[in-house]
């Protein structure tokens, strides 16, 4: 049987590497990306002590010389499909993300030789094209690769051998084991279960009592496996937009309006992968830092921005009940089917003019930018937030997930 290999690359300090090719001048300085928070630090940065999600103004007091950047989105963008192009001319099965990937190289060594040449090779061939450094993790599941990837950065290159898995993973914290967040991290705490090789001597079913059927997956990660099969066209879990408000803020204008914003942006993503939405998940983040969401499955099936925004709407209504102003909101879309397996023909809608109406707006957004066209509450943000040809710029990147 032909060992399994995936690859994990991912690209180092996105936004403010790109920045530093487009600009030599930069280069040994403390580079940041963002607006209000910090988006990409450059590694410079972080060595002064400033990280992602970093308030910008405190930013500028823990490092008084950094240069921040408001970032250029599209630019950003074609600099990583670049990467994936290149990526492609090793395996068809690249699966992309906005800065990183998991390639299949199974039997692809076959053609290649050793996988560490391979990915030395691939490493320095995208540094030529594109200028960027990269981080490239290999294992025999996606947990592993991308835990190895960690390990390397930067621009390292990290080789975990088939049967070394555990012994990789073990001295771990646990919180690094993808699928494990910080509720998570939190109840295994409680059960003193503090390392990747401590949740590995569970036994599967007690997992799966705490957490369900995630709790399954959990075991399987924590022994170095996965049976998720790359697949470029795959039905993403979540399609997600989220962002902070410039300033903390409780008219309910604006909440409504950036949630409806937000909401749009993701069905635009929705209907361009041709899926139909279940599942309508609201987050908020109130600004003395507590955050809660709340989700709900809508009557029937959607690609239309009225009817995940009525959903998220009153989901909204339901989770926002303190008279404190709000940091942050975001909208999730979950419980995907294909739109033509679920209507007899593609978005075949009683009201076929509502979802016409939709596809013809996405037409117009993609040949002339998405701020060619402002609807609904989202309205209420002209007078509020600048434009670029990507919408609205906000504070945080709103980048789809």
């Amino acid at each position: 049987m032909t060992q399994r290999w995936i690859m994990h690359l991912d690209i180092d300090a996105f936004f403010a590497s790109i920045e530093k090719v487009r600009n030599p001048h930069l280069i040994g300085k403390p580079v940041i990306v963002g607006s209000g928070v910090i988006a990409s630090c450059c590694y410079t940065a972080r060595r002064h002590g400033l990280s992602a999600g970093m308030n910008l103004s405190e930013a500028r007091r823990i490092c008084p010389q950094v240069i921040i950047l408001a970032g250029n989105y599209p630019v950003y963008k074609a600099f990583a499909e670049r990467i994936w192009e290149i990526c492609h001319d090793i395996t068809p099965a690249v699966d992309t993300l906005l800065d990183d990937a998991y390639l299949d190289l199974t039997g692809v060594t076959r053609l290649y030789g050793s996988l560490l040449q391979m990915a030395q090779k691939l490493q320095a061939n995208i540094r030529q094209v594109t200028g960027l450094a990269v981080t490239l993790g290999l294992g025999t599941s996606r947990t592993v690769a991308r835990l190895a990837s960690a390990a390397g950065k930067p621009n390292g290159v990290r080789l975990v051998e088939a049967g070394s898995e555990r012994a990789f993973l073990e001295d771990l914290p646990v919180e690094k084991l993808p699928g494990v967040g910080r509720k998570r991290a939190e109840i295994l705490h409680k059960l003193n279960i503090h390392t990747i090789d401590d949740l590995a001597d569970l036994p599967a079913g007690s997992l799966e009592q705490i957490f369900g059927a995630n709790g399954t997956s959990l075991y399987e990660r924590s022994q170095g496996r996965d049976s998720q099969v790359l697949n470029a066209n795959k039905i993403p879990r979540t399609i997600s937009r989220e962002t902070s408000f410039h300033a903390d803020t409780i008219d309910r204008s604006k909440i409504e309006a950036m949630l409806y914003y937000l909401t749009e942006r993701t069905m635009k993503t929705l209907r361009e992968l041709k899926l139909l939405t279940k599942t309508v998940t609201v987050k908020i983040r109130y600004s003395d830092g507590p955050g809660d969401k709340s989700t709900a499955r809508l009557p029937q099936a959607t690609a239309l921005d009225s009817e995940a925004f009525d959903q998220a709407l009153r989901l909204l209504n339901r989770l926002y009940t303190r008279r404190v102003a709000l940091h942050g909101v975001g909208v999730v879309l979950s419980n995907f089917s294909l739109a033509a397996a679920e209507q007899p023909g593609l978005f075949d809608y009683d009201d076929r003019n509502h979802i016409d109406l939709y596809i013809a707006l996405d037409a117009i957004r993609q040949k002339h930018g998405y701020r060619a066209l402002v609807t609904g509450p989202s309205i209420q943000l002209l007078n509020h937030l600048p434009q670029d040809d990507q919408g609205f710029v906000l504070r945080t990147p709103s980048l789809t997930k």
